[in-house]
């Protein structure tokens, strides 16, 4: 296998790699992505895919110390082996017998308000099932599919936001929920869109408050990878906090995209305000928020 040559003059060490073997601008591994998602079943409307990007020095601690003292307030009788699952938390029927909805949705917004509290952008994208789909792959059914677009746009996006607003050599490295029968197609994604960027249409893009207001479309058609590293880090959800917070977040927003109880309390929670997502609809939206608010 070739060496990848030196580049001389460019913000490249020319020895770092992106996904898929590409030369990678920056070689800092200075964040995190941490991913999760929801309604990834088939009977879902909609699945939800979220990264939480971290700055490895001031957020990664920070946040786990406040997963931990927030999961501090489980019930004695659950505690042992107890995993953290937003959906279980909200509807596990062994959770409601003895287990008050009120301290069950403190717990979950809690746990969604972390990014928000201490500074986290949130990268959401979202694929609705009546999206219609020119991809064809008899590997895949349709709602498996659309889990790994979603899991590119947020991708994507997430690294078109480090590109914007992190250092000039700042990479991120992507941490992950290990979904065993999914992992394959998933590590595949960042190395196709490096080698094969999107360009969407901006007749396709769906008018916002902000295109309104300026006149004209503000929104970026660009979907590529440039400053992500060259592995999808999978870890099973006990194993980490930050995961566990990505699998709040995600729940949340499944919520209010499928318009249910509590959807607008729990982005409220993450983001300060859900009509800052209210925009999005059918087919498929991505945003980042960037930087949140303390």
């Amino acid at each position: 296998m070739n060496q990848p040559q030196k580049v001389v003059g460019e913000r490249t060490n020319g020895w770092s790699l992106a996904f898929g073997g590409g030369l990678l601008w920056g070689d800092l591994p200075v964040r995190f992505l941490f991913v999760d998602e929801a309604g990834t079943s088939a009977k879902e409307p909609v699945t939800v895919v979220v990264a939480l990007i971290a700055e490895a020095d001031s957020h990664v601690m920070n946040a786990e110390a406040l997963a931990l003292e927030t999961l501090g307030g489980l019930p004695p009788q659950h505690r042992e082996g107890f995993v953290f699952h937003a959906a279980q938390i909200f509807g596990d029927r062994r959770y409601q017998l003895d287990w008050s909805m009120t301290d069950r949705l403190r717990l979950l917004t809690d746990m969604m308000s972390i990014p928000r509290r201490i500074g986290m952008a949130i990268t959401v994208s979202a694929v609705w099932r009546n999206a219609p789909h020119s991809e064809k792959t008899p590997l895949l059914p349709k709602h498996q599919l659309q889990h790994v677009i979603a899991f590119a746009n947020c991708l994507a996006v997430a690294d078109r936001s480090i590109r914007r607003h992190a250092g000039v050599r700042e990479v991120g490295t992507v941490v992950a929920e290990d979904i065993p029968e999914m992992r394959r197609f998933l590590r595949e994604v960042p190395r196709t869109m490096h080698e094969r960027p999107q360009y969407i249409s901006p007749d396709m893009l769906r008018e916002t408050e902000k295109d309104r207001k300026a006149g004209y479309n503000t929104q970026s058609s660009d979907l590529r990878i440039s400053r992500i590293r060259n592995s999808v880090h999978f870890v099973d959800k006990s194993e980490d906090p930050l995961v566990q917070i990505a699998d709040a977040c995600a729940y949340g927003f499944r919520r209010f995209f499928s318009r249910q109880k509590f959807g607008r309390d729990f982005v409220d929670s993450i983001i300060g305000n859900h009509e800052l997502a209210s925009h999005f609809g059918p087919p498929a939206g991505v945003e980042c928020w960037w930087p949140m608010t303390k």
